[in-house]
């Protein structure tokens, strides 16, 4: 049977001239999901080890609920929402936390989630004045920096219960987008100026996954859209749309988003079954009361797969039947899983993969590479390699308990942060035996990554989002207007 703390960390939850343009002045260091190509570094120093509601709290507004991350421009931080149905996307004065305007879009239409997920959990990306959202429940949409709608394009209806929670990918004039679902998957490339389509890859051998594309070789003059998809990783030309080289065997159904590093490339999926499922057969002779060779909802009560029904159900007939379970237990029964480091070509030619780890990875959270040094976090634990060898080289605990954690690791000034879901923003000393400096409480829920941008940390809870910066002083809250 499939490991059941597999499929929890699956829900709890991705050359025209044109295309080489750097993001425009003024875009800001953060201006996309885990700020430069995706890495989670900042170049910011000074930044404070210990905050809070009551110190180095530079502002805090409220805003609705969102698991996405926040996008920050020289003066404007963006934010995606979902609120009484309302797909949100809201733009903050970056200085003072005022929210300068907050636009709802009406839903395309209405999508079964499981319940730790929603149309707001993609972040959204800016070029420095206007920024781009993705709504599993809508598609794209484009507002300027007025909070005018330029442009929206049409997606879905998806075949993906945990949701499309790839984030949209800006470099220079072209915007790229990951669609990884049961049937149907494809990437996406269209101009950030008008919406236009500029060409769709169909990825048929495929399925969910939810992890945000990097460039290669880097975001300033990228060449190559590199994609960690279920058991493949993908490498398309940014100008055409055309599949340069796959590797398969890293892993199904990945949620974390790769890192590059040089030439470098680090992928993760967390631990699938080796041992193979229970045969549909077995499930039949337990569950199937009626005796008609497939397995409606009202018979799995009681059961795993109950909560995970519109997972299993891939073509959505609303019973399950044996062609779902062989395609599934395909996808999962898989002995190829873990980090990979893969050494990227530069030009022609195949990855190789350098080294591959398997303990204490998690599902969820990004990797990150500091230094030398691979970090990973998983329910409160922190796994640290060398990055060139993956050679362990410390694993401990952030503090008391195993505080779930979900949004990923981000680094600066030699400090990591990490959130976690039960309030705490942990900051670590970095290195190969980093130590914890503080455990901040924030008093809420965090699922969305902190932000860092030129020494200040912004962190978005369930509720509020702060802005910690070093020496700030108690501010007034920011209430939409």
């Amino acid at each position: 049977m499939l490991h059941a703390h597999r499929i929890r960390s699956m829900a709890a939850l991705v050359p025209a001239a044109a295309l080489l343009l750097a993001l425009p002045v003024g875009a800001g260091e953060w201006s996309r999901f885990r700020g430069p190509n995706g890495s989670g570094v900042s170049k910011s120093t000074g930044l404070p080890v210990d905050f809070g509601p009551q110190k180095n709290k530079a502002w805090e507004a409220d805003v609705p609920f969102g698991r996405s991350s926040p996008a920050v421009s020289a003066d404007r931080i963006f934010l995606t929402a979902v609120e009484d149905g309302k797909l949100i996307t809201m733009s903050l004065d970056r200085k003072s936390g005022k929210i300068l305007w907050r636009k709802e879009l009406e839903r395309g239409h209405v999508a079964e989630f499981y319940p730790s997920t929603d149309s707001a959990t993609p972040t959204p990306v800016t070029d420095g004045s206007n920024v781009f959202a993705f709504f599993h429940e809508a598609g794209l949409v484009s507002y300027d920096r007025a909070g005018k709608q330029r442009w929206r394009v049409s997606l879905g209806p998806f075949r993906n219960y945990y949701g499309i929670a790839s984030s949209p990918v800006l470099a220079g004039d072209t915007l790229f987008l990951l669609c990884d679902q049961a049937q149907g998957s494809f990437l996406l490339a269209v101009d950030k100026n008008s919406g236009k389509e500029l060409w769709r890859r169909n990825r048929p051998a495929r399925l969910e996954s939810y992890s945000t594309p990097i460039l290669y070789p880097d975001a300033a003059e990228p060449r190559l859209v590199v994609v960690s998809g279920s058991r493949w990783v993908d490498a398309y030309d940014v100008a055409t749309g055309k599949n340069l080289w796959a590797l398969g065997g890293v892993g199904s159904g990945p949620i974390a988003s790769p890192v590059l590093v040089g030439d470098t490339l680090f992928v993760s999926a967390q631990d699938h079954t080796e041992d193979g499922w229970a045969s549909f057969s077995e499930l039949l002779k337990e569950h199937d009361a009626n005796k008609d060779g497939s397995l409606a909802k009202a018979e799995l009560e009681g059961s795993w797969m109950i909560k995970h029904f519109g997972w299993i159900d891939t073509d959505a007939s609303g019973v399950i039947t044996a062609d779902d379970w062989e395609r599934l237990s395909h996808e999962m029964v898989n002995d190829n899983w873990g980090v990979f480091a893969i050494r990227v070509p530069a030009g022609e030619g195949q990855p190789e993969i350098l080294w591959n780890y398997r303990k204490g990875v998690p599902n969820v959270p990004s990797p990150l590479v500091h230094g030398d040094v691979f970090y990973m976090v998983k329910d409160g634990v922190v796994t640290s390699l060398e990055s060139r060898t993956g050679k362990l080289l410390k694993r401990g605990r952030l503090g008391s308990g195993s505080p779930k954690v979900y949004a990923s690791p981000v680094a600066a000034d030699g400090k990591i942060f990490i959130g976690t879901l039960d309030g705490h923003v942990a900051v670590l000393e970095a290195g190969s035996e980093w130590t914890v400096l503080a455990m901040n409480d924030l008093g809420d829920e965090i699922w969305a990554s902190p932000a860092i941008s030129e020494g200040h940390v912004y962190v978005r809870t369930k509720g509020k989002l702060y802005n910690f910066v070093s020496g700030a002083k108690p501010a007034a809250a920011k209430a939409a207007p």
